[in-house]
């Protein structure tokens, strides 16, 4: 009598059947698997050097004129503050329609200088982090943060010139620096959207509406 473990034995249609029906089940399940789970991608290697020295070189130098700024506003707040609020009355007379209530313009011309000042380096802190971040974690994310806080950066650096070194009490040459800090971060964030950048960041994982439905 041939016992179910003997090899010569020839196996019954229904237990193929079973076999195949196994063996399908397992590829679908590690289909599935895999498709909820890719593999990770190979090592990129290192950060290309448009991002990881470029671009922070740009930055150092734009970060280097923002402190300049800091520095001599801060040396100097009582005449910037009393500078703006002798715009602020002159507004006031020339302009009484669009110009800030007489009563407010103390606190104004108290409460901007310090706060833009602060600002600048707030601004340059919350970048260089994002900036190191994109390339230690090979993160897109952060770069693309980096870029949106670049952008309001260089939005704000205009009105700050206006109201902080615009006067002719301050010496000329802050103006001429915050626009070096200007072109310094458009050239940092030029950097870090170059080919070779795009192409050593992993790919975007914005989920698509059409993927949702899929994946439902």
């Amino acid at each position: 009598m041939t016992q179910p473990d003997d090899p010569d034995r020839i196996p019954s249609q229904a237990e193929l059947d079973a076999e195949d029906l196994a063996e399908i089940e397992r590829s679908s399940r590690d289909r599935d698997q895999a498709n909820l789970y890719p593999p990770r991608a190979d090592d990129p290697g290192p950060a290309p050097v448009a991002l990881s020295l470029h671009a922070r070189v740009a930055f150092w130098g734009a970060a280097v004129a923002g402190l300049v700024s800091v520095v001599y506003g801060f040396v100097n707040l009582g005449l910037i503050s009393d500078a703006l609020r002798q715009r602020l009355l002159d507004g006031v007379i020339d302009d009484p329609r669009n110009a800030s209530p007489q009563g407010q313009v103390d606190s104004l011309a108290g409460f901007f200088p310090p706060f833009m000042l602060i600002m600048i380096v707030v601004f340059l802190a919350v970048e260089y982090a994002l900036l190191v971040a994109a390339v230690h974690h090979r993160s897109r994310n952060c770069r693309n943060f980096f870029l949106a806080a670049v952008v309001v950066n260089l939005l704000c650096i205009p009105i700050g010139i206006d109201l902080l070194f615009q006067y002719p009490e301050v010496w000329s040459a802050m103006v001429v620096i915050s626009w070096i800090q200007f072109a310094l971060l458009v050239v940092a964030a030029i950097f870090t959207v170059r080919r070779s950048v795009n192409q050593w960041l992993p790919e975007s994982t914005r989920m698509r509406p059409t993927k949702m439905m899929r994946a439902r």
